[in-house]
This record gives C-alpha cells, sequence and structure tokens, in this order.
C-alpha cells in the first residue's frame, strides 16, 4: 500500500517524433503540481537548463501520477532524472477499471482512451481537442521556443494536462488499487525505456529487401503457387475460394472462424493444423512472409535502432498489442534483421518455459500438472502415462502437447481433431484422458466457464479482469483468459522489477536484452533471477522455469538475431529471402523481370512428409484409444 505524504502531477512537453523511429526529443519544458494532504498545492514550471534535481523531489517519499507516465519518462531520462518510484499511471488504470467496457460484443477491443476522453467518461471538465492539437503542434515543429511560446506551453502543461490528470485521479481514486496500481505504473515507465534504446537493425540489409519487396513478392507468389500445385495467386491476387478448393480436394478440414460462423483460410486459424498437414505449413510460414512484404516499414531511427509503441494493456487479455509493422509483429523469419549495434555487443533473449502450462498448473493447484511441468517437459509426462510407453516419438509427443495447450486455451474435441487430422471420437478419447489425468485443473476450467456464465468477473492476480457480456460470447475466451492475462501481469510485474536492465524487446514470455558481450552472461544471469521470482510472487510461491542457451540464444556481433523455430528449420527461409534480395537485384541491374515457376507438380519432399505425418499421427491415436 503507498503511504505517502505528497503527491506530484507532471507533465511535459516535447516533440515526440511519432512514426520515426526515434527517441522522443528532448523537454521543452517539465511542470508539475505538488498537492500536500491539507489540500494545499505548489506549481512548479521548469525549463532548460534543468536543476540537478526536481524541486519536489526532497528526500520524503511522494507518489507520481500522471496519464501514460511512459511520456514523462522519456523526458526524465533527456534529463538524468530517476524514473519516479512509486507512480500511478491512470492510463493503466483507466484500462484495468474499463476493461470489459471497452470489449462488449467480442468485435475487438477498441483503442486506449486518451486523458480528453477519460476525462468525459468520468464527466470531468477538461481542455478542448482543438486547443490540444495546437499545443502539440508548438511544440512537435519547433526546436527552440521563444520566451512567449515556452509561457504558452507552460500554461497548459499546468492547466490542461497537470491539471486534468489531478481532476482525474480524485474522480477516479474511489475504484483505484493502490496496492496494485505502482506495479503497472512502474512497468508503463520500463516499457517506453525499452522502446527508448531499441531494437538494433542491420539498416543496409533491410533496405535492401524493402527496395525490392515489391519484385520479391511476387516471386513468392510463383514460388508458393508452385510448392503447393495449386494458382492460390492468380495475376498477383489472392483467392480464398482456391485455397478451400485444394483443402477440400485433399481432404484437410477447412477451419470454421468462432466469430462470423464462416470459413476461413486465416493464418491465425491455420497455425495449429501446421504440424499435421505439410501443404498448410507452407501455405501459413510462405502467405504470412508475403504479406509481412506487402507492409514493409519498420520504423528505423537514425542510430539505426528501430523503435515502436507496444501498445500495453492492448488486448482484452491485458498483453501489449503492437502495430503489425514492429519486429515482433513480423513473421520470426524476419526477426533475423535484427542484430547487435557494434562490435563487441550480444544479444540474449530469456523466456519462461513452457510458461502457460505452468501458469495453469499454478493457478488450478492440480498437483499432477505442476510435478509434470517441473520435470521440463509436462508433454512427454502426460503422453506417456497416456500411452502407457516410455519411449515417445516425437508425433506422439506432438499430440498430447495439442492437447495439453488446446484444453486449457478451451479447445474441444473437433477442432483438436481438425487440427490433428484424426476423428472426433479420436480426439475426445485424448480429451478425456487429460481430464483423468488432471481431475484438478478440469474442475478448476469448468468453474471459470460457471463464473462467465453467471457474469461473474475472470480476474487475473494483479487485477486484470473481465466479464461476459451475456449475450452467448464464445467459452473460450473465458478458459484462456486465466493464463493469457496472468502472462501479461507476469511481464508487467517483471518490468516493474528490471531497474536498469538492458531490455530491447519483449514477447509475452519472453525478454531480448542487449549487453556487451563480456557483461551479457550477467546480465542474463539477473535477468533470470527477476523473472523467477516474480512468478514465485504472482503463482502464490510456484516458480516457473527461465530458459537460456547460451548456443542458442546469444547473439554476437556481427551475427544476425536468429529466432529458435527459423534455427530448428535450418534457416531455410531466412536463406531463401536473401536468395530472392540477390536474385531482385540482379534482375534490376539486367532491366528483366524474374518470374517464379510454376511446374505443376507437388514437391515430393512434401508428399513423403505428408504421407509420414498422416502416418504418426494415425499411430499416436490409435494407441490412444487403446488405453
Amino acid at each position: 500500500m503507498i503511504t505517502c505524504q505528497r503527491a506530484v502531477f507532471p507533465d511535459s512537453e516535447f516533440d515526440a517524433k511519432k512514426g520515426r523511429g526515434e527517441r522522443p526529443g528532448f523537454p521543452h519544458c517539465i511542470c508539475g503540481i505538488e498537492v500536500f494532504p491539507d489540500g494545499s498545492e505548489i506549481e512548479h514550471r521548469l525549463a532548460p537548463p534543468y536543476p540537478e534535481r526536481l524541486p519536489w523531489d526532497r528526500g520524503d517519499s511522494y507518489v507520481t501520477i500522471g496519464f501514460a507516465l511512459g511520456a514523462e519518462a522519456g523526458s526524465y531520462k533527456h534529463v538524468n532524472y530517476a524514473l519516479p518510484s512509486p507512480a500511478i499511471d491512470l492510463y493503466a488504470e483507466y484500462m484495468v477499471l474499463h476493461n470489459t467496457e471497452m470489449c462488449r460484443g467480442d468485435d475487438g477491443k477498441e483503442p486506449g482512451p486518451s486523458l480528453i476522453k477519460a476525462c468525459r467518461r468520468y464527466g470531468i471538465p477538461t481542455m478542448d481537442p482543438a486547443y490540444k492539437e495546437q499545443m502539440r503542434a508548438l511544440a512537435y515543429t519547433k526546436a527552440e521556443l521563444t520566451p512567449e511560446e515556452l509561457t504558452t506551453l507552460q500554461d497548459y502543461c499546468l492547466d490542461d494536462d497537470c491539471r486534468s490528470g489531478l481532476r482525474l485521479f480524485r474522480a477516479m481514486r474511489p475504484r483505484l488499487d493502490l496496492a496494485r496500481a505502482p506495479i503497472r505504473g512502474g512497468a508503463m515507465m520500463q516499457l517506453e525505456m525499452m522502446r527508448w534504446r531499441g531494437m538494433p537493425i542491420d539498416v543496409p540489409l533491410y533496405r535492401r529487401a524493402e527496395r525490392h519487396a515489391p519484385a520479391i513478392a511476387m516471386k513468392m507468389r510463383h514460388e508458393l503457387n508452385r510448392k503447393l500445385d495449386f494458382e492460390i495467386f492468380y495475376s498477383g491476387i489472392f483467392k480464398r475460394a482456391a485455397v478451400f478448393r485444394m483443402m477440400q480436394q485433399r481432404g484437410i478440414p477447412i477451419p470454421v472462424d468462432p466469430k462470423t460462423r464462416k470459413l476461413s483460410c486465416s493464418t491465425r486459424l491455420i497455425k495449429p493444423m501446421i504440424e499435421t498437414y505439410p501443404e498448410m505449413k507452407i501455405f501459413y510460414e510462405d502467405k504470412r512472409m508475403l504479406d509481412a512484404f506487402t507492409r514493409l516499414g519498420l520504423e528505423i531511427g537514425t542510430d539505426g535502432r528501430h523503435r515502436t509503441w507496444a501498445n500495453p494493456l492492448g488486448t482484452k487479455t491485458g498483453r501489449n498489442n503492437p502495430s503489425t509493422k514492429a519486429l515482433w509483429g513480423l513473421p520470426h523469419t524476419m526477426r533475423s534483421f535484427m542484430r547487435p549495434s557494434a562490435p563487441g555487443m550480444a544479444i540474449a533473449q530469456v523466456d519462461f518455459s513452457a510458461e502457460h502450462v505452468g501458469i495453469a498448473a499454478a493457478l488450478s493447484g492440480d498437483p499432477v500438472l505442476m510435478a509434470d511441468y517441473l520435470t521440463g517437459d509436462p508433454y512427454r509426462q502426460f503422453a506417456m502415462a497416456a500411452l502407457g510407453v516410455a519411449n515417445l516419438t516425437a508425433v506422439q509427443r506432438q499430440v498430447y502437447k495439442a492437447c495439453v495447450l488446446g484444453r486449457i486455451f478451451g479447445m474441444g474435441a473437433e477442432t483438436l481433431a481438425r487440427n490433428l487430422g484424426i476423428s472426433r471420437s479420436q480426439a475426445q478419447r485424448i480429451l478425456d484422458q487429460m481430464a483423468a489425468r488432471y481431475p484438478v485443473l478440469q474442475a478448476w476450467l469448468e468453474r471459470i466457464l460457471v463464473k462467465a456464465a453467471h457474469l461473474v468477473p475472470i480476474t487475473a492476480t494483479l487485477g486484470w479482469s473481465l466479464t461476459a457480456s451475456g449475450t452467448g460470447a464464445d467459452e473460450r475466451t473465458f478458459l484462456n483468459f486465466p493464463m493469457q492475462a496472468n502472462d501479461g501481469e507476469l511481464l508487467r510485474l517483471v518490468f516493474a522489477r528490471a531497474g536498469d536492465s538492458p531490455i530491447i524487446g519483449c514477447a509475452h514470455d519472453s525478454f531480448i536484452l542487449e549487453d556487451r558481450v563480456d557483461r551479457i552472461e550477467q546480465t542474463v544471469w539477473e535477468m533470470q533471477k527477476i523473472m523467477r521470482a516474480a512468478s514465485r510472487d504472482l503463482l502464490g510461491g510456484f516458480e516457473l522455469r527461465v530458459d537460456f542457451k547460451p548456443s542458442e540464444d546469444l547473439t554476437v556481433y556481427p551475427d544476425h538475431f536468429i529466432d529458435k523455430r527459423e534455427r530448428d528449420d535450418g534457416m531455410r527461409h531466412w536463406n531463401w529471402l536473401m536468395q530472392l534480395i540477390e536474385e531482385a537485384e540482379f534482375d534490376e541491374s539486367e532491366r528483366s523481370g524474374g518470374r517464379g515457376r510454376v511446374d505443376g507438380s507437388l514437391d515430393e519432399e512434401v508428399r513423403a512428409a505428408r504421407t509420414e505425418n498422416e502416418a504418426n499421427v494415425e499411430e499416436a491415436a490409435a494407441a490412444a484409444l487403446e488405453i
């Protein structure tokens, strides 16, 4: 619980340099309203040159409160001020309080609110939007301000932004969870520090790919037609109906979108099927690469680093939701455009192992699932117990892995059968085996559905929650919510404790660090300690495993970062991409257009892989039925 004698509501004005991949500009001004227990106030106006310490930093405790404090974190960093702690970010608190309201209808989540919108939601008088844009234009377009312009910005800073934040806090105060709000406030500022650092990009190589993207995409379309022995692109236009025909002819079940109830070949729905149907793996991987090349546009600063907004709390489960133009929003192959920034530098990836299974085990309290998780491979433990064998094939393990992950995310027998290429009865038998092995987990999942059906909020450990709409919303949303919402809570807890850890990127279960080669292993060790401790604190003492293998997860300049999936695939797609870039450059120099080959035959490699995979999956399913 926060116990402070004062509260400070700061704001700063600067050129945000949006969409340019740059760090935000040096602050024109930093202002603040200091509020005391008796209600008295002091207004502070600062401008360059800034003092060594903020005037409200007098050695005793105070809480910093603001809306979207990441902006102030950047200004503090420029002036070498420490990030404030404790801090409450009213943007994050608004998202926590109104998540359900913003997700009604399950049509996606509306964007996060501006300060003006949040104030209006609470009936608070606030600034005119046109005036706000006028002040932004002043801050964004002028490197140096006249004394009159500086005074105008400071007046706006205090009378509008700081004062609106103060009023909003007073209106929201009865509903705020002051014990957990500082975790979110600290995380919001550390996420901005991650953006401040940025991801180092091999800019010359990326610019080559960007320059030749149209030619590369054209060759990819031809090559995908050739690989599939089916014309799913006609005159460069993607034809969904052709994909449906191909799947029907080859006996591949077509997914149904749970929202529209229509047939769909969305890569989101195809992804769970790619280990069963080699053609769909080709389609999934190549189509995602193609889609990415039609919208290349990484925001890269003049220092060669990629920066973009993480859009924290941007999904209904509270995860970050960065733009699809962010590096981590692109196919995993294209993450290899990242490499350490200079000689002597290294990049490391540290991740939670089987995070969702570990979270489900801890939250449900299922002793068998917890024990299986702690062995290091819960999927193998389940498969061995279900099949009664000690030596599993890779496909048998994959079948039972799909069952475990599918069940905790609300997957039923019909969907599992489609994804694994087995009958519904076989899929149901495997699900029944899982329920028998993990009865405590099963009962916990059923209780979640009962709560959702009665419109009881499903709440994560630190307070992120979602309530059913009462209109027959997809039950899978509420079955997977505890896992996804709590992995979001865990990420924020790690960020709040990260301090000066050189985090340059993150996914829902992993962190990317950059440091000197001689320090990187110590940096990783410290990060692992933070991650393990955060998991224990979030999950009632249950510790998640944290993986880091130097041979796989460490990249030293001048090598490029390699995603584990790309490495496991033998760098096939990355090497192909490099070849396409070289071919496009050669074609350009020869002033002739390259054309992909459509030879009318499915690769023998694909045929063989599909035949072998079908046999293995059927064997695993048949073994399951014998138990």
